[in-house]
């Protein structure tokens, strides 16, 4: 009788329907509401009335753990085939561009999503609605699609290949599960992926894409009636196919043999990996180890980084995480040193440190750090529309989208001995698996208990008032003439610090502040790259008698994130605690500690980053093609050099040269404010008075100057060859003497956009969806507004078999370009994107410091903006491709290079 009424209550809750409506209201939770058709397709609307956007997602409860024999990658394959056309659409790429759209699709273990956010326009709403209704009912992805998205998709395995971080990653999924679909990386087997008939996608299709396993999540700003019978509408009809939707039973045997994997490659690192099996992600014991792991994995205060970089030394970077999926979840651990280290050795360190900190287990006040940090994490999640969609669509998933909340209600419940038996049931003394299959007595495996149903855990848990968000938030900017409106900047008395602040009730209700600090000159900075560079990244190791895992907690206490080096501070906390938050980042930075050992940590780190470079042939490359546009003074401190100039640098360097690099630059030089959030001019006021607290630089600030782009350069080919590499990245280079705020800028750019710069590009349709050659394509023009050296860039990662033909394609369509131009509507059309795309940058809230910081130092206000935005609507065609051929002509010499273990140039195409 109890969950009877509890049911009816949720129900209850749920908003009226209109009559007639086929929808059957079925649950509600936190302001959230689901509801089913009766071909099962269902709907779950979490409305954000302050949100200036709205996210459209599509869930299909399909994943790679589904696929059968013969079928892997199938499930990642179809996601990429259904951006083809459906519908009215040709290509859903293009459309959702040209609507302006945010969007992309992924693919894991258990699901497929494809998602876009859109400008809370009730029109834009419709359109993405239908477009999702489209893609799901109405896909036209032919065997001619398949053939050419077969070559992208194949080519975002190859790419895959070429990192050492994703084989890892890959055969440590593939040790840790001996029968589970879980084991099979999702990207799928290269020969599946080349083989797959059109009639098996299409079957696949059929089977697993019907509306009683689909969900659509409608999350931000939007009419809530008008969402429900306009899906109703498009979804209603749909059909299911005879039976039940797909379902898995394949389970992991008790005793599992202990699994491990080598890999022999030539990559400049060492590294290890392992993984611990535990219960699905919704499992109280999961939730349980989940919460203790910052004691574990933080950076700042874990247990795993102290133990294996700070006090053995035996690793240069460390890092842990829970994988967690339905079924099963991973604690995954990873290791990592320089090229000279031993593997095993890191191995065993590893297991042996997180094997500890499972026996000892977590202490009272680490708890409460812990559940403390990650309350705060559902909240921001709760004032996001992206950040909620995914979250729900996890959720379901995992059984009943309302796990979102019940997780979060396990979380606050679990108590100390409850965590600790957890770690040391599924960790202590339990062997991980390893990236050889070895063979061995079992050891201890404990069995994870099959998962249990969500809806079970929901109905079990019994229905909670969990309550709205209350934070009040100021609605976004719709313009940057609205932006400017609420840009004040403020005065301060000395002339060598600026200071703006957009006062505003932001999204997540935190204030944020950018601090920058412009120091030195060309001769005070000359040969002192690594020393300053070092010096900046030491601070984040305390000072003022604060350790780095103390200034740690102390910023999780005052709820603040922050980072620092020698030319910024980047803070933003709650509006309360801002000032403290800054009081404690000045007072490390007056009294850094610079210890010793983290100082040959840092440069062991920079060099065994530089040694991997000389392995990694793309790399190599790029090194080599800034080298032929090296045109500046040799003393100049932003001249590019060779890797064996920077590590003889680094080698030389010692802990007094960063010290003097702190004595001359870390005072207060030339500054900038950038503060938004609920502050007013007083409070910015105060944070200058704090920053006095500062001395003032040893050394004077001057601009340093960059060169005028070079009239003439080298385009002979690079060729870097350094196989068996299976990807090739192909790209062209040139640098022009224009700044971004020249006549001719404008026209040029839009001229880039056109030929690579978004789906609808010249180079894009034709490299990726005519051809399928790249998994990318790109072209982009990137100026400065202080120095004429504009960079212009194409780029395609492709096969390494395919990347002359790659070269071809990108020197036959820069040629068309060149010669005929771009066509009135194209022109337009590129217009219309670029438009969108700026009024969505302006909504952009976390980015409004660097916005202001940036105003601060160019002097371009709104108006300047406005100026640019008004002169982009007037572009005309003979603008557009008179400007491209002059400024691509006067360019300093040739598209540089491509590479690979097949590398080669695109040489004859002068830019």
């Amino acid at each position: 009788m109890r969950r009877l009424f509890l049911f009816a209550a949720a129900l209850a809750a749920l908003p009226a329907l209109a009559a007639g409506t086929p929808w059957q209201p079925e649950a509600s939770a936190g302001g959230f509401s689901s509801y089913r058709l009766d071909n099962g397709f269902r709907l779950i609307l979490a409305p954000f009335p302050d949100a200036a956007t709205t996210r459209v997602e599509l869930l299909v409860k399909t994943g790679s753990k589904h696929e059968g024999y013969g079928e892997t990658g199938m499930a990642h394959l179809l996601e990429h085939m259904l951006f083809k056309g459906a519908g009215r659409h040709r290509d859903l790429k293009q459309a959702l561009t040209a609507l302006g759209a945010t969007w992309n699709g992924t693919t894991n273990t258990d699901r497929t999503n494809y998602f876009e956010t859109v400008r809370a326009d009730p029109d834009k709403v419709d359109a993405a609605i239908r477009i999702e209704a489209d893609r799901f009912l109405r896909p036209t992805f032919s065997a001619a699609d398949l053939a050419s998205e077969m070559t992208v998709v194949r080519n975002e395995l190859e790419r895959n290949d070429n990192n050492p971080g994703s084989l890892v990653a890959r055969a440590l999924q593939r040790q840790s599960f001996f029968w589970h679909g879980y084991g099979r990386p999702t990207i799928g087997a290269r020969s599946d992926i080349e083989n797959a008939p059109f009639a098996a996608l299409q079957a696949f299709h059929r089977r697993h894409y019907r509306p009683d396993n689909a969900v659509l999540i409608v999350t931000g700003k939007f009419d809530a009636p008008r969402v429900l019978d306009l899906v109703g509408q498009l979804f209603a009809p749909a059909k299911n196919p005879p039976g039940p939707p797909p379902a898995t039973w394949t389970r992991e045997d008790g005793e599992r043999l202990r699994q491990r994997a080598e890999i022999h490659r030539e990559s400049g690192s060492t590294v290890a990996a392992a993984a611990w099996l535990l219960p699905g992600a919704s499992d109280r014991q999961t939730l349980a180890v989940d919460l203790a792991l910052p004691a574990l994995c933080a950076d700042s205060w874990g247990s795993l980084r102290r133990t294996l970089v700070d006090e053995k030394r035996l690793a240069l970077g460390v890092s842990c995480a829970i994988q967690d999926r339905p079924e099963y979840s991973l604690l995954i651990a990873n290791a990592s040193h320089g090229q000279d280290a031993d593997a095993a050795t890191l191995a065993a360190a590893l297991r042996a440190a997180v094997d500890q900190f499972a026996r000892d287990g977590i202490d009272a006040a680490q708890l409460k750090r812990v559940r403390n940090s990650r309350q705060r994490q559902f909240e921001r999640a709760r004032l996001s529309p992206e950040t909620t969609a995914n979250a729900l669509s996890a959720a379901e998933v995992a059984g009943d989208w309302r796990l979102f909340f019940v997780e979060r209600d396990i979380i606050a419940a679990l108590t100390l001995d409850e965590i600790n038996a957890a770690l040391r049931h599924w960790i202590a003394g339990v062997a991980p698996a390893e990236v050889l299959l070895h063979h061995a007595a079992p050891p201890r495996t404990p069995a994870p208990p099959p998962a249990v149903p969500g809806r079970t855990l929901v109905e079990a848990h019994g229905q909670r008032d969990w309550p709205l968000p209350t934070l009040a938030i100021d609605p976004l900017p719709a313009s940057p003439a609205e932006l400017a409106a609420a840009t004040v900047v403020v005065p301060l008395a000395d002339p060598s610090v600026k200071a703006a602040l957009i006062s505003r009730r932001t999204q997540d209700g935190r204030a944020r502040l950018l601090i920058a600090n412009d120091f030195g000159d060309g001769k005070s900075l000359r040969g002192r790259q690594a020393a300053c560079r070092i010096a900046g990244s030491l601070l984040a190791e305390g000072g003022a008698g604060i350790a780095r895992s103390e200034l740690g907690r102390q910023l999780a206490t005052l709820q603040a994130q922050a980072s620092q080096s020698l030319g910024r501070i980047s803070l933003s906390a709650p509006p309360a605690k801002l000032a403290q938050a800054l009081d404690l980042l000045l007072a490390v930075r007056r009294q850094p500690a610079l210890p010793e050992a983290a100082f040959e940590r840092i440069r062991a780190l920079e060099i065994a980053s530089l040694e991997a470079s000389l392995k990694h042939p793309g790399q190599l490359a790029a090194q080599q093609a800034m080298l032929r546009f090296d045109n500046y003074p040799p003393e100049h401190p932003g001249r590019p050099r060779p890797v064996a100039e920077q590590l003889a640098e680094l080698r030389a360097l010692g802990l007094d040269d960063v010290r003097r690099c702190i004595a001359d630059f870390g005072g207060r030089s030339q500054l900038r404010i950038a503060a938004v959030g609920d502050l007013d001019e007083a409070a910015v006021q105060g944070i200058w008075q704090r920053l006095q607290s500062l001395p003032p630089a040893a050394l004077p600030y001057a601009r340093i100057a960059q060169p005028t782009a070079p009239a003439q350069v080298d385009s002979e080919a690079i060729v870097v060859a350094l196989g068996p590499f299976p990807n090739a990245e192909v790209v062209g280079l040139s640098l022009l003497p224009l700044r971004d705020d020249d006549d001719d800028y404008l026209p040029l750019a839009l001229a880039v956009r056109l030929l690579g710069g978004d789906a609808s590009s010249r180079l894009r349709v034709r490299v990726r969806e005519q051809e399928g050659l790249a998994y990318s394509v790109n072209a982009a023009l990137a100026a400065s507004p202080f120095d004429a050296r504009a960079r212009l860039t194409i780029t395609a990662s492709v096969a390494s078999d395919q990347a002359e033909r790659a070269r071809e394609i990108l020197r036959a369509e820069l040629a068309r370009a060149l010669a005929g131009g771009f066509e009135a509507t194209e022109v337009a059309a590129g217009i219309a994107r670029w438009q969108e795309d700026r009024r969505r940058a302006v909504q952009a809230e976390t980015t409004y410091t660097e916005r202001l910081a940036a105003m601060l130092q160019t002097g371009r206000d709104a108006a300047w903006d406005a100026a640019r935005d008004a002169r982009l609507a007037t572009l005309t065609v003979a603008e557009v491709n008179a400007k491209k051929r002059r400024d691509i002509h006067r360019g300093s010499g040739e598209i540089i290079p491509g590479y690979s273990e097949r590398y080669r140039d695109l040489s004859a195409a002068a830019l």
